[in-house]
């Protein structure tokens, strides 16, 4: 069993060493951190905000733990997806629009991609038709695996505070049931 102070002290070098950055503290009370980057994939490596409180309970100290996804990586997710998906859109319906003057010779509103040296040029117009399809074929997938990587983060974006408070556990307290995740 810890005292609150040496308990708050080991926390604090544990984080520290983690690299993490501390943003608020009141000693022997709480330390809020950001953790992670805007490029994390993974619930340890997502950017967020994490903030350890500290009691005194009995001769020990219970740690608890919350967990915030930060915003700007939520935020970069869901607009970065509506831009992928609105472009994939935008690609399809080039490809369809190249597509159908292809087929018909009717000229549509994307047409006008297709003559080479002004004259329609049936190679060059089925490149970009193949291109654009593979193009936005990449961004839906892109799209889906944004959604997979997200649907796996958030319901475990506390694994790096339940890391840091079982190896705070082994290191000082030998698996003590008193400091609590």
């Amino acid at each position: 069993m810890l005292p609150i102070e040496q308990a708050y002290t080991e926390l604090k070098n544990s984080l520290l060493k983690n690299k993490c950055k501390i943003v608020e503290e009141k000693p022997v009370k709480y330390i809020q951190i950001k953790q992670g980057s805007l490029n994390g994939v993974l619930p340890k490596s997502a950017k967020k905000t994490v903030k350890f409180n500290l009691s005194s309970e009995g001769a020990g100290t219970k740690i608890t733990s919350s967990t915030e996804i930060a915003s700007d990586w939520t935020n970069m997710t869901i607009f970065g997806n509506i831009l992928a998906a609105v472009m994939a859109g935008i690609l399809l319906w080039i490809a369809s629009d190249m597509q159908n003057y292809l087929e018909t010779a009717k000229a549509g509103y994307w047409s006008w991609l297709a003559p080479g040296y002004g004259y329609p040029n049936f190679s060059n117009t089925l490149f970009m038709i193949n291109m654009t399809r593979a193009l936005a074929a990449f961004l839906v997938v892109a799209v889906i695996v944004e959604i997979i990587i997200v649907t796996y983060v958030y319901p475990r974006k506390n694994v790096f505070a339940e890391i840091t408070l079982k190896n705070l556990m082994k290191m000082t307290c030998s698996g003590n049931p008193s400091m609590n995740v």
